[in-house]
């Protein structure tokens, strides 16, 4: 038990120092967008491109992962991070800018081995507790890493972000090297596996299909209020006289210096609510509330909570207002999101845990792809808050989608079986 404690703090550690910088420098692409001359829609793209790599790399990274163990994967895409943020450090024009973002989503396709690693080490009934770990590291990163990205962007702009992040992400790799044991045993990955399923067959396992179009339902609803936030803060608070109407958006002649500096600390401030919820809730309350309640109806909650929190952030009458609105938004996350994570986990059976969750990892990176770009086409077409209300009612469609959950997907669900053709 120890050992395993030990291994859980190590991989929460991990992805910790890897999500800080992921914190960091997230919230920032808006201003950089704009400041590289990029339209709303362009820097909905951006973020976009960056899940498009993770969606197309994560299954593939959790099946290497089933075969040649998890550290490996772990500590080679750390190192390719790492060479996205020496890029992003550099970026002087939308095309560098691209192509660390690319760079970028090939190295942050490893979440599913870190979920793997976690399924690898606990039991059914504590495997919430563990995918809560990493929900807790994504909000700690959350809580230092935008506040730390706004005084670095403030200071000295995308070079002190990209050094900042490259060495943390080096330290972080040095810190996996020498004190993250293997988790997947040789003789696990010698086992002949199983034969090989279908999406379709995956699809027709109960409860697999739901948990998947949830993962991208709830996903994509939060990339298009992510994708959008900073050039939504540009334009109502902090830019009021930029050029906004229902065809054209340039914010370009009003992001001056000291603009884009108040964007920065301003967002900053606000993710950072998301971030320390998303501890508490995460960190400390998860494994007692899914004892309590079962990750089912944390799900169905959670999606509601979710929804009101996201349609009150365009609602706040000022900006002190949302400082409540993001917290409401981070406590509906929090809930759900380790919720489902578990749910697809103790749907894989022990040799496919890392393939599973890499396509449900790759549920939510498509999300990521089409929500972004769907957040800055509303923001472009129509109003600066339209991507919040359609996101806010999209997350409210998901929780209707969780009726079709059943109450004893609480417990272990090795056994189930595709359903009969």
């Amino acid at each position: 038990m120890t050992s395993r404690k030990a291994s859980l703090g190590v991989i929460f550690g991990v992805v910790f120092l890897d999500l800080l910088g992921f914190g960091i420098l997230i919230p920032q692409l808006g201003v950089y967008g704009v400041q590289f001359k990029a339209t709303a829609f362009e820097v909905g793209l951006l973020g976009s491109v960056y899940s498009l790599m993770q969606f197309i790399c994560a299954p593939f990274f959790g099946r290497l992962s089933d075969r040649v163990g998890r550290r490996p994967v772990l500590l080679t895409t750390m190192l390719i991070s790492f060479c996205a943020y020496v890029l992003f450090g550099f970026a002087e024009s939308m095309l560098v800018l691209w192509i660390s973002r690319i760079t970028s989503g090939l190295g942050g396709a490893n979440l599913a081995a870190a979920q793997a690693y976690i399924s690898d080490i606990t039991t059914p009934e504590n495997r919430a507790k563990g995918m809560g770990l990493i929900g807790a590291a994504f909000g700690l990163g959350f809580v230092l890493g935008p506040a730390i990205g706004g005084v670095l962007g403030a200071w000295h702009g995308n070079a002190a972000i990209g050094a900042f992040c490259a060495g943390l992400t080096l330290l972080n790799l040095t810190f996996a090297f020498f004190l993250l044991p293997e988790s997947r045993t040789a003789e696990a990955r010698s086992q002949p596996r199983t034969a090989h399923r279908s999406l379709y067959e995956r699809v027709r396992t109960p409860g697999v299909g739901v948990v998947l179009a949830l993962g991208f339902m709830v996903t994509a609803a939060f990339a298009q209020v992510e994708g959008t936030f900073s050039i939504y803060l540009l334009t109502r608070f902090i830019s009021p006289d930029a050029t906004v109407t229902a065809t054209l958006f340039d914010l370009s002649a009003a992001a001056t210096e000291e603009v884009l500096k108040r964007a920065s600390l301003r967002t900053g401030l606000l993710f950072t609510v998301i971030g320390v919820v998303s501890v508490i809730i995460q960190g400390g309350l998860i494994g007692r509330l899914r004892a309590k309640f079962g990750e089912v109806r944390l799900v169905r909650g959670g999606l509601l909570i979710f929804g009101l929190g996201v349609v009150l952030i365009p609602l706040s009458p000022s900006y002190g207002w949302m400082f409540p609105a993001m917290a409401i938004t981070s406590l509906g996350s929090s809930l759900v999101n380790p919720s489902m994570s578990s749910l697809m986990s103790l749907l894989s059976p022990p040799d496919r845990q890392g393939e599973l969750l890499g396509t449900f990892q790759s549920m939510s990176s498509l999300g990521r792809i089409v929500g972004p770009s769907l957040g800055g086409l509303w923001f472009t077409l129509f109003t600066p808050a339209m991507p919040f209300f359609v996101a806010g009612a999209s997350l409210w469609v998901a929780a209707a989608l969780a009726l079709r959950l059943t109450q004893k997907q609480r417990e272990p669900l090795l056994d189930l079986q595709p359903l009969k053709r």
